[in-house]
């Protein structure tokens, strides 16, 4: 009797002990009262102004195609599955700040793609803080890119080797992007996309993102179109043809390629991670017919030269994160890091013309994205949010989910700064975009 009640006040203390090690209590003060608050502050004081233009923009863009092999398919994924993947670079330059936006046809820029492109970026000439990074979330198969345990648990293991070569791809690109560089004319425009609408309604969230367009024209007349809405991972778990691609920012790039002679640059904005399956039907058509849209209005869209170029990084130090197991606790930073990988996370602003991009180093959710868009620095700008820049903070929503009882969003994949998220992220993009002067 006297062994046994030892033995279970050893594996009782063994208990407490992991549990005592693994996890602790959400953070609830307030994120002005935090280190990470400081310490972001304190980087904000040492951004400094580029120097005033010497020419007007110029731009030249390139892309480059990836042919992955079988093994860097997901194959615990019910989705289609896809035969190549694109990288693509455009570069922009006033004479004094030389720029460069970077996607890739993945569900995020890979953090550890991100990292190594940090180291050999400069050798190009593109100051790090000059470099904008985004993804399409066309590709939710290919796999081989995410190195830490969460992330090989969703995409499949990690092959440094497909993370080469993605870097490599990428690195090509802007080289090329450089060689065909030349005096470019801008002009923004939106659009309404009623399939997003449907897709958002469908869900009973926040209405979708417009769709943002900036066009820039050399005076040869070739065009890249950069364009920018909401990506809603849709699950194709009930489709059974394997040509039926459900994701619409694919659908929209295949034909912008298809009936333009455009360069097409998609960036994924705001993220919603919901199954639509079923939900929205004819949605090729439904793309075709918005191309048609987007022709037109391209068509007639005044366009002007613009010098005005400006791009800022800003480290968002995340000391303690906070992925919760429950509404009061969280795992302890240690093995939070362990699992979710302990990468950088850095909030990009670039700004061509009157338009700023904002990259967020996570998914931005619509209705968070909207209120973005509500703030003062917004008034004069054509603001564009995106997301998963790089980094891996999971969503960002705004923060009445935080507790909500009924919030749409998994309790561990939202708001890793703490409960006052949203409040952080909003404080900051103003703090960042109004520095772009």
């Amino acid at each position: 009797m006297r062994r046994y009640r030892i033995t279970i006040f050893v594996v009782a203390l063994v208990i407490i002990n992991i549990l005592g090690l693994s996890f602790t209590v959400v953070n609830k003060g307030s994120y002005k009262n935090s280190l990470y608050y400081r310490f972001t502050r304190q980087r904000f004081a040492w951004i400094v102004s580029d120097p005033r233009p010497k020419e007007a923009i110029r731009a030249g863009w390139a892309s480059i195609t990836i042919k992955p092999e079988t093994s860097a398919v997901n194959a615990a994924s019910p989705r289609p599955k896809w035969d190549s993947v694109q990288t693509r670079a455009l570069v922009l330059d006033n004479g004094t700040t030389r720029a460069v936006m970077i996607t890739v046809d993945l569900p995020m820029m890979p953090p550890t793609v991100a990292q190594a492109l940090e180291q050999k970026l400069p050798r190009l000439g593109f100051a790090w803080k000059n470099v904008y990074l985004g993804a399409t979330d066309s590709q939710p198969d290919l796999s081989g890119w995410a190195s830490d345990y969460m992330g090989q648990r969703e995409f499949g293991p990690y092959d440094e080797q497909r993370a080469n070569q993605l870097t490599e791809a990428i690195l090509k690109a802007v080289t090329l992007a450089q060689k065909n560089s030349t005096t470019v004319q801008i002009g923004y425009t939106q659009v309404d996309l009623k399939i997003q609408q449907q897709l958002s309604a469908a869900s009973g969230r926040a209405g979708a993102d417009p769709l943002h367009l900036l066009q820039l024209r050399k005076l040869t007349g070739e065009s890249a179109l950069i364009y920018s809405g909401s990506v809603n991972q849709i699950s194709s778990e009930n489709t059974t043809n394997s040509t039926d691609d459900p994701h619409f920012f694919r659908l929209l790039t295949q034909q912008l390629n298809k009936q333009t002679r455009w360069f097409a640059m998609p960036v994924a904005g705001p993220v919603e991670d919901a199954d639509y399956s079923g939900q929205v039907k004819d949605k090729s058509q439904q793309v075709a017919s918005l191309v048609d849209q987007i022709t037109t209005l391209l068509a007639s869209q005044p366009l002007r030269t613009d010098s005005t170029l400006i791009a800022q990084t800003a480290p968002l130090i995340q000391n303690d994160p906070q992925i919760r197991v429950s509404q009061s606790f969280r795992l302890k930073p240690w093995l939070a890091k362990a699992l979710y990988g302990d990468y950088p996370a850095e909030l990009k602003a670039l700004r061509i013309g009157q338009t700023v991009f904002v990259g967020c180093p996570g998914g931005v959710s619509n209705e968070l994205a909207g209120e973005l868009r509500e703030l003062p620095i917004a008034d004069n700008r054509n603001l564009v949010i995106t997301s998963y820049n790089g980094g891996n903070l999971g969503q960002i929503v705004p923060d009445k989910h935080y507790y909500a009882e009924n919030s749409p969003y998994v309790i561990g994949q939202i708001n890793r700064f703490g409960p006052h998220t949203a409040e952080f992220f909003a404080d900051m993009t103003q703090s960042l975009v109004s520095s772009l002067k």
